[in-house]
């Protein structure tokens, strides 16, 4: 059994008045209660997935502060680059590497689970996503392997649409149907796809594959079915919160976890 904790959408800075129309309070401010609300679980993680836009743009001098904060999480945490990321910085002092990638992804064994770990910052227009062909030739290599271990994939963007106008026309992954026809070929044994990027808490289940999205600690969306415009809308009934992922042979299990912050 393999059970993780999963964050996304941090988008910290250094400034605790760096708050935005759409937020009620700096995003730093949120991460704090993040960090405190995972450690008093009454279990220990195997690790914290944390799916990107770490920091609130690229400015690589704000991951030191990062670095520390999420320091202070009792298990390791693995990390891929979002859009507003520094994907050199979150390389060399949040993955601890030598050599990097223009598109930094993974792969670990983490209890028998084949963990992988998809960059989506191909695309040349923001805050779309793209896979690049090197990645998703990886990837088509991963999924069409005979391998028994049950297997889950981390991206930032979501692959597929979610039923929300703006979201799906603007947000989501430009290749994500052919990451789906990869990623569909291990779906006996895929516990899920885990992104961010929409601010919501969204499930998606397609061709036996699910789709999981987490909720940031820092603002949500407005993500109504009907709602067309092409702006970031505040949600105002959106609380902060965090998944917790268990992973068996079976099954897939997620338990949502909200927290209010207090300003």
């Amino acid at each position: 059994m393999l059970r993780f904790i999963h964050i996304t959408d941090t988008h910290i800075h250094t400034d605790e008045s760096y708050i935005l129309p759409y937020a009620r309070y700096a995003p730093i401010v949120g991460a704090r209660q993040l960090v405190t609300q995972v450690n008093a679980l009454g279990f220990t993680p195997d690790f914290i997935l944390h799916t990107g836009d770490i920091a609130y743009d690229p400015v690589p001098e704000v991951y030191p502060t990062i670095k520390d904060l999420f320091g202070g999480l009792k298990a390791p945490v693995y990390y891929i680059a979002g859009n507003h990321d520094h994907r050199e910085t979150v390389q060399t002092l949040l993955m601890r590497r030598d050599e990097l990638q223009v598109y930094p992804h993974y792969e670990l064994d983490i209890k028998g689970v084949q963990c992988v770990f998809v960059d989506s910052n191909a695309s040349e227009v923001m805050p779309h996503g793209r896979v690049s062909e090197e990645q998703l030739e990886w990837l088509d290599a991963l999924c069409a392997r005979d391998d028994d271990r049950p297997m889950m994939i981390a991206v930032h963007h979501n692959p597929l649409a979610v039923g929300v106008p703006w979201m799906d026309t603007h947000m989501k992954i430009e290749n994500g149907e052919e990451f789906h026809a990869i990623v569909r070929q291990a779906r006996d044994r895929l516990g899920g796809v885990f992104h961010g990027h929409i601010h919501q808490e969204y499930d998606v289940l397609r061709d036996g594959v699910l789709y999981s999205s987490g909720a940031s600690p820092w603002c949500a969306f407005k993500a109504e079915p009907h709602e067309a415009s092409t702006q970031f809308l505040a949600d105002p009934q959106a609380t902060a919160g965090f998944s917790v992922v268990t992973i068996t042979p079976q099954q897939t299990t997620v338990r949502r976890h909200q927290f209010t912050v207090q300003v």
